[in-house]
């Protein structure tokens, strides 16, 4: 499995792919000259050289849709006239764009049902992976054209972007913080096993009166937190807060009332 590590590669490998398409620009339109850093710069050339020219950021000479482009690579919020914009004159973007989106939020509810740190580190993991081995199966496909290989790079390294803002965020609210660690799980496991009554003693054992009711103990009452250990009450709550969170995804049903002639 590709480790963390990779992701600055698909940094470096979405860089070096705008050089090329930029060097590949160059050589179709026979003009060396041209001055320009950077793939965006040399796009904003002389319109009438990207006329026949497939470029990464849909018909060349559209220096909005490209600033459009830009600012979603970057990580940045559309506003809503861009938004616009974008479906007027890059529909696939958009619709890609709005998926994105989906799978964000996706993947936030995802970080809300885990129940320990390690299964948030899995969760993050296996979505980068997936982005990883999307670009990997193109990287290296001589029948992919360069234009086509640089956006399918930009469009998986927005979504790990996403996955990484929303990783983020989670830690800063203190969520994580309050997920357990495997480690943890297991002396929760430990402490509920030693304060169990033996089956022996559970046999003989007659419930008592709660005091000052003269009603006998329920054995399923609440939870004495008085007697729980830290890594009990952090997995307790933990398992909690996912089945809240499971619960509010769920749509409620439709309840029809319906008039009864007396």
């Amino acid at each position: 499995m590709m480790d963390f590590w990779s992701v600055g590669n698909l940094n470096c490998y979405v860089k070096n792919l705008k050089l090329q398409t930029q060097w590949t620009l160059k050589q179709q339109t026979g003009n060396y000259d041209t001055k320009g850093d950077t793939l965006e710069e040399w796009l904003d050339g002389p319109t009438h050289q990207m006329e026949q020219t497939e470029t990464p950021y849909g018909s060349g000479g559209d220096k909005t849709l490209r600033k459009i482009h830009q600012k979603l690579e970057a990580g940045g919020k559309l506003t809503q006239k861009e938004r616009d914009y974008l479906q007027n004159h890059d529909p696939e973007a958009y619709r890609e764009l709005v998926n994105m989106e989906r799978e964000q939020k996706a993947y936030e509810q995802q970080l809300r049902r885990c129940k320990s740190q390690e299964e948030v580190e899995r969760l993050r993991m296996t979505r980068i992976n997936t982005s990883l081995t999307r670009v990997r199966a193109v990287e290296h496909n001589p029948n992919i054209p360069l234009s086509k290989k640089l956006e399918i790079a930009m469009t998986e390294k927005q979504r790990v972007d996403r996955i990484a803002e929303s990783t983020r965020e989670f830690v800063a609210s203190g969520e994580f913080a309050k997920l357990p660690t495997r480690a943890e799980e297991a002396e929760a496991a430990q402490d509920e096993v030693d304060t169990k009554p033996s089956a022996a003693q559970g046999k003989n054992d007659v419930p008592q009166p709660l005091e000052g009711t003269g009603q006998p103990e329920s054995k399923s009452g609440p939870i004495d937190v008085d007697t729980e250990s830290p890594e009990e009450r952090k997995v307790r709550r933990a398992k909690a807060r996912a089945a809240y969170t499971v619960a509010q995804s769920v749509p409620q049903p439709t309840v029809s009332v319906m008039e009864i002639e007396v």
